[in-house]
């Protein structure tokens, strides 16, 4: 098991995984709310200084998170493109229905949504109560990646505080903020002159970035449960957007549908900052946009790698530190 993380895989030997492209229902009708952090009982940290932090693993280009709901043990997604908290249904059978809500099933039929509470979801030392989770089956996640797959967590866990993601140091950083968006900390570290600062909307449950291609702009999601850059497909062959392709494949996602794509390496796009040779599939945003998410793009781990990310919920600004170059 550990051997798996930080590993290099090609990208032609397991599926691309971008978990918030097909999302259904989902995406739209969530349970989820905004959540309270606590530090767990018998932690020492002094929080009134320290900001909580939380382990990062990672496999391939997923972002996992260790921890434990309602006595399973096992890895938890990061993935900003997910409502709130989502559980795997190959561990938690025991949910209930809601007929007020309707998502895509495996088979492409609606049915009611898949709902279970939880009183307790530890992450380390931290630690989310009361919440009631979305139940969907991601076991083909875990029999493509062989690995615990407890469930995922959305970006409705985290609205009331200001994130830091350090992937060079595998460590998530969750600062407690002021109504105004500061944090409440005695020792807050100063933002350095090299931090590039970017406003954000939500698009849905989505993080939406300007970003630039050729001098002209597009809205691309920030995802970090996105392994790979994708791109609509129509509006690169609409704008002629110059792509190389490397191969044709399928984009497995989290109904365990396959959809076509396109892998294909994009010279350069500027969000924040510029990222030269991305890695970019290209698929239809077509069911996105039947729900009303109009972005162009999502990007993730590739974003992530370029820096230290920063995200105030309350300011809606996605700050980036560039890691220095090797």
């Amino acid at each position: 098991m550990k051997n798996q993380f930080n590993q290099t895989k090609t990208f032609k030997k397991y599926f691309p995984m971008i978990l918030g492209l097909y999302f259904g229902g989902l995406l739209f009708t969530s349970c989820g709310v905004q959540s309270e952090i606590y530090w767990t009982e018998g932690s020492s940290v002094d929080t009134s200084i320290s900001p909580l932090q939380i382990p990062l693993y990672k496999l391939n280009k997923l972002i996992l998170i260790k921890g434990e709901v309602r006595g399973e043990s096992g890895y938890f997604i990061f993935d900003t493109g997910a409502p709130g908290l989502v559980l795997n249904e190959a561990h938690f059978e025991d949910y209930q229905l809601d007929p007020t809500r309707k998502v895509t099933g495996v088979n492409g039929q609606l049915h009611d949504a898949h709902i279970l509470y939880v009183r307790n979801l530890k992450l380390g030392k931290v630690a989310f109560k009361q919440q009631t989770a979305d139940v969907i089956d991601l076991s083909h996640i875990e029999k493509k990646r062989n690995v615990k797959i407890l469930g995922l967590l959305g970006v409705d866990l985290f609205r009331g505080v200001e994130l830091e993601i350090d992937l060079h140091k595998h460590i998530l950083k969750i600062y407690k903020t002021d109504k105004e968006g500061n944090r409440l900390y005695a020792n807050t570290p100063k933002y350095k002159s090299n931090q590039i600062s970017m406003p954000f909307k939500y698009s849905g449950a989505f993080i939406e970035l300007q970003a630039e291609i050729n001098n002209k702009s597009y809205r691309i999601a920030f995802d970090t449960g996105s392994e790979t850059l994708l791109l609509d497909k129509n509006l690169v062959n609409r704008d002629k957007i110059y792509t190389s392709l490397i191969s044709s494949q399928s984009l497995l996602s989290t109904d365990g549908s396959k959809s076509g794509i396109e892998i294909r390496q994009l010279e350069n796009i500027k969000i924040g900052l510029n990222l030269k040779k991305v890695t970019t599939l290209t698929t239809d945003f077509k069911k996105l946009r039947s729900h009303g998410i109009n972005v162009d793009g999502l990007i993730g781990y590739d974003l992530m790698a370029s820096g230290i990310v920063t995200i105030n919920f309350k300011n809606r600004i996605l700050q980036i530190q560039p890691y220095a170059k090797a």
